[in-house]
């Protein structure tokens, strides 16, 4: 069809040509050099007719594909709940495959649209989940009592999500031809210069996009609107040595068409320099652009007016219609700020981030036009000097650590991967970057008791990653003093400033088979107890100075637990019972009852 209304279009042109060279009205009413170049003009029209024409292809639409998966879902788990306003690779992989089904299709053109697939979860994907949802009710939203879709992505749509990643179920869109929008020369339709007006659109050729963008001469025109982020909240403490740390948000709304973000300005109250050293555009954890902060990248407007302009994005940001992205901006804090800029007697001065105007933020339309946006409000941030010479690192006992109990080995009598102790560590006014951490597990030789050093211990962080091995001193020392220490060393383990982090010691370990008879082994009953205290953590703060003294406190010392090479093992089920008793007068009572 799509060929045909071209083939049309130059019969018609054909036709014209003809006509004016037999003498039509034209040529009655017109001097050579006018009719010449009229001839021009349609030969010209002619030709872009003929390449719109050889660029569509006029190819047939591709047959749906059945146990392909999209190739942005390569390596992708759904992990994670989704919703308003997440970005990442997940959902990019979540709007292809609500692509694969018509009936859950993300947007027919733009952002979002099959192939254009995005890494933010806006209005249009809701929409498109919500469709998911109720097409997969019985798996998806009967389980939990739910007769409407909601839009958020929890643990059972990202079951079915995984299922069908996992089955190789996913249905690819079919791909119909269409009319390429903006030649890969960069110019509008129709337009061989940036002079004249294009043929096909009528519109200027003077309207120069880049390949790959989502206006269209002649498209819809929108705009955007504006505004502060509530995160990060306003005064947000940062200290001196600080990376990357999130100060400000812009919230921009599209609306009338997609909006293509490509400029920010930023605005400072004062020499930005003076406490950072970059400046970083984010997209959700995309980072979008950054910029050193010197006297050379950013303009003085006024003593409390300092400006930089941050474009060319590494990736586009492009907000749907309707709907809302964010902008976060971020700092790289000076390791040393001078003391000059401290007020006196204090260690925390201030500085305010925001847009200069209400143009600050430009974004390109449907049509290709510039649209602006901007918010004057800003945050204040809170610049604190370092206070690494009073960060303090403290271990306790976490109250998910296991009670006493019997562990009861498997059938090669061994014990593999029990877990003795839970414990946290907290890390107050500096960032701590831990070397080493030594456990203690208590031994008959060095206590009373039938105690146990294991053959194999192993720290875990509290991701489930065993972030360390070693084998227990078990060999008798002098002074005992080693006996039964393990050191887990080169963690190179950082513990951010004011959070905790919570690790565990689990154990590996061979008893003796029991004896055929009376099933009992020389090792059952004995016991494994361990002790973590700060004091035997190593490692340094963000000025580089170790860990010593009064900056470590605190301990976790776990419970008694008894080992055996046979046992029972228990686990958790149920059984449901009822009882029906009659009265002397006939009636009946019933009692219902579920036990654990």
């Amino acid at each position: 069809m799509l060929a045909k209304k071209f083939i049309a279009s130059i019969v018609g042109l054909t036709t014209v040509l003809t006509m004016m060279g037999v003498g039509g009205v034209s040529a009655q009413t017109a001097t050579a050099a006018e009719l010449q170049a009229q001839i021009a003009a349609l030969q010209a029209q002619l030709q872009s007719l003929l390449a719109q024409l050889n660029s569509t292809g006029a190819t047939t639409p591709t047959a749906p594909a059945t146990g392909t998966i999209p190739s942005v879902c390569a390596g992708i788990t759904f992990t994670r709940n989704l919703t308003l306003g997440s970005t990442g690779a997940d959902v990019k992989c979540l709007q292809a495959i609500l692509n694969g089904d018509p009936a859950t299709q993300v947007s027919p053109t733009g952002a979002g649209a099959p192939g254009q697939e995005t890494t933010y979860f806006g209005a249009r994907t809701k929409a498109a989940v919500i469709a998911f949802q109720e097409k997969y009710a019985a798996e998806i939203l009967t389980p939990s009592g739910l007769t409407a879709g909601t839009g958020f992505v929890g643990a059972s749509t990202r079951a079915k999500l995984n299922q069908m990643l996992s089955a190789g179920t996913v249905a690819t869109t079919p791909t119909t031809p269409t009319t390429p929008t903006t030649p890969t020369t960069g110019l509008p339709a129709g337009c061989t210069s940036t002079t004249g007006y294009s043929p096909l659109t009528g519109q200027p050729c003077s309207v120069v996009t880049t390949t790959g963008t989502t206006c269209v001469p002649g498209g819809a025109e929108g705009s955007i609107t504006v505004s502060t982020n509530p995160t990060p909240a306003d005064s947000t403490k940062v200290y001196e040595g600080d990376s990357k740390v999130p100060v400000y948000g812009l919230k921009i709304k599209a609306t009338g068409s997609d909006m293509d973000v490509q400029r920010v300005t930023l605005k400072f109250s004062k020499q930005p320099w003076t406490y950072f050293s970059n400046v970083y555009v984010y997209n959700g954890s995309t980072e979008l652009a950054s910029s050193p902060l010197n006297a050379t990248t950013v303009s003085k407007v006024s003593s409390s007016d300092y400006e930089i302009t941050l474009g060319n994005f590494a990736s586009k940001f492009v907000v749907p219609n309707n709907s809302t992205g964010v902008l976060t901006i971020a700092v790289d804090v000076n390791s040393g700020i001078s003391s000059d800029a401290w007020a006196t007697g204090s260690t925390a001065n201030t500085i305010v981030i925001s847009n200069p105007s209400s143009t600050s933020v430009r974004a390109v339309d449907g049509a290709c036009l510039n649209q602006y946006g901007g918010d004057t409000t800003g945050r204040t941030v809170s610049v604190n000097a370092s206070q690494s010479t009073s960060a303090t690192l403290t271990v306790s006992l976490d109250a998910n650590t296991p009670k006493a109990r019997n562990i009861v080995a498997d059938s090669s009598h061994e014990i593999k991967g029990a877990t003795l102790l839970t414990f946290d560590v907290k890390a107050t006014k500096d960032n701590i970057l831990m070397d080493t951490l030594t456990a203690q597990f208590t031994d008959g030789a060095g206590g009373a008791g039938n105690y146990a050093i294991p053959t194999t211990a192993y720290l875990y962080d509290d991701s489930g990653t065993a972030i360390g091995t070693g084998t227990p001193y078990s060999h008798t020392y002098t002074t005992e003093a080693d006996r039964g220490k393990v050191t887990f060393s080169d963690l190179n383990y950082t513990i951010s400033r004011d959070t905790t982090k919570t690790f565990t010691i689990r154990i590996d370990d061979t008893l003796v088979a029991p004896d055929s008879g009376t099933h009992i082994s020389t090792k059952d009953g004995q016991i494994y107890k361990v002790t973590v205290a700060a004091a035997n953590i190593t490692g340094e703060k963000s000025n580089g100075t170790n860990l010593s003294g009064t900056s470590l406190s605190g301990s976790a010392e776990s419970y008694n637990a008894y080992a055996y090479a046979e046992g029972p093992i228990f686990t958790i089920a149920s059984i449901s019972t009822s009882a029906t008793q009659k009265s002397y007068s006939g009636a009946s009572s019933t009692l219902s009852a579920t036990f654990n």
